[in-house]
């Protein structure tokens, strides 16, 4: 999907997602050969989290962190259940 509906679907601004890149809360998608980012649903659940948490109170530059544990806890369960 490309930005504006990404944007459309999580609530946001475009220029918003663009802010994210550059602090790097929200990893830049690869571009098409026309030049637009092309964003999956992992991108657009990782926005919705980055969202949440923003409206929770956390600062954008503790969630690389947030996010840094959460994948971690989700490794380990996978790695239970296996």
């Amino acid at each position: 999907m490309r930005s504006a509906e990404m944007a459309r679907l999580a609530g946001v601004t475009v220029r918003t997602l663009r802010h994210y890149h550059q602090v790097q809360v929200l990893a830049e998608p690869p571009r098409t050969s026309n030049g637009y980012r092309e964003y999956t649903i992992r991108d657009l659940v990782r926005l919705l989290r980055i969202e949440q948490l923003s409206g929770l109170g956390v600062p954008l530059e503790r969630m690389p962190a947030v996010f840094d544990d959460a994948d971690s806890e989700e490794l380990s369960s996978v790695q239970l259940l296996d």
